[in-house]
Order: structure tokens, then sequence, then C-alpha cells
């Protein structure tokens, strides 16, 4: 009797696993189509500062299908950024039943700074910082280009720019998933504060390991983003640190 309810409540959790997914693959065609429909308002978006600041007028393609191909990676990705703030919503849902109220209430307070910080994210990352370094790129480019005795102009490629500014923001996502999930693991005492001191040494290696995924083969980038990942982890725990000591009194 007893295997038979296990077996009912199991079948039961895979159809609700198979509905939610079915829910979750509808929202995410019907969000790439309606991206795909506004591609051109999100494009505008991504370089608005560039022609604002008179830095670019126009881009440039070499590949018949490649503004075809470029708007649908586009769209891919603010389908995907926005799908998957749904898929954490449903995977609450599927698990709330057999969480305590306590433990409810947790994971929407996770969730709504979650969602607040990732739309501080794209506005600050995707909209304004990124587009400046380019910015910055390109006037330095242009003033060694009057240096010569020849003339060198530059021609920006449209799935150029939009391949830089999503593989640069899909890295610093990463960088912010990680110590956002670091962070609230120990702001909820699930791990202490020293555990990750004593082993601050296994999280370097940590951080070694990941800039090999996620940076090319290039010693120099992989050297900057192994110092970047200390440098926010040491200044995460300083932080913490900080706030026990004359906040929180406690550690």
């Amino acid at each position: 009797m007893n295997n038979t309810k296990i077996k009912n409540y199991l079948q039961l959790h895979l159809f609700e696993l198979k509905y939610n997914f079915i829910i979750f693959l509808i929202t995410f065609i019907y969000l790439f189509f309606v991206s795909y429909y506004f591609s051109n308002q999100l494009i505008y978006l991504f370089i608005n500062i560039l022609i604002n600041n008179n830095i670019l007028k126009y881009f440039i393609f070499t590949n018949i299908t490649e503004l075809f191909i470029t708007n649908i990676v586009i769209s891919l990705f603010v389908s995907l950024f926005i799908s998957f703030q749904i898929l954490i919503f449903q995977f609450w849902l599927f698990l709330s039943l057999g969480l305590f109220k306590y433990e409810n209430i947790k994971f929407f307070k996770f969730y709504i700074l979650f969602i607040f910080l990732n739309f501080i994210l794209i506005f600050t990352i995707l909209i304004k910082i990124l587009p400046n370094i380019l910015s910055f790129f390109i006037n330095i480019n242009n003033n060694f280009s009057n240096q010569y005795i020849f003339n060198i102009y530059f021609e920006p490629k449209f799935n150029n720019y939009f391949h830089f500014l999503f593989i640069s923001y899909i890295y610093i996502y990463m960088i912010f998933l990680y110590f956002f999930i670091l962070f609230y693991i120990i702001f909820n005492k699930i791990f202490k504060i020293k555990i990750f001191i004593n082993l601050r040494k296994f999280f370097y290696l940590k951080f070694i390991l990941i800039s090999n995924i996620i940076s090319p083969p290039d010693f120099l980038n992989q050297i900057f983003i192994i110092l970047f990942f200390i440098l926010i982890f040491e200044i995460f725990i300083f932080i913490y640190l900080f706030l026990c000591r004359y906040f929180f009194k406690k550690i």
C-alpha cells in the first residue's frame, strides 16, 4: 500500500514537472516571437548611447544572412533572460507546498531581491557600462588612426558588436549569480562566514577553474578574471564582517 502511494505521488510530481516544463516552453516561444517582432526597438536600446554621442552612425554586414541571424540571437538572448526569471518562480511554486511558511517567505524575499538586482544589472552593464567601454576603445582607435600617414577607417560590424555585448554580459552575469547565491547563503546562516574564510584557498582554486571555462585561452584574460574574482570575494567577506561588527554585533 505504501509503495502504491509513493508511486502515485511520484507520478503526480512527474506530471506536475511535465506541466511546468510545457508552460515554460510556451512562455519562451511567446517571448521569442515578441522579442523578434520588436527587435528593432531592442537594437536601439543597445546602441542608443553610441548614436547619442555621435560615436557610431551605422553598422555594416558582410554576410547576406547576418542581419537575420543577429536578430534571432538578440531575440534568443532577451527571451532566455526573461524566461530564466520565470523558471525560478516556477521552481518555487513547485516546492512551495513542501516548505514551511518561513522558508517560503525567505525564498520570496530572495526572488524579489534577485529580480530587482537583475534589472539594475541590465541597466548598468548592458545599456551603460559596456557601450561606454566600446565607445572608449573606438575613440582611442580613432586617435591612433590619425597618427598614421595613410587613412584607416573603422567599419563596425553589426554582429561583432552584439557578440561583444552579449558575451561580456554573460560573463558578468555568471559572476553576479555566483556571488549573489554566496551572499544569500551567508546572510541566511546556511553556512557560517568562518567556513568561507577557512576554505579561502579552495575558492581561489574554484575561481581558476571558472576563469578557464568562461574566458578565452589567453593567459592575460584569465589572470584578469581570476584577480577580479578574488577581489570581489575578499570585498564581500570584508563587507560582511564590517556589517556584523558594527550593525549586527555578531558573526
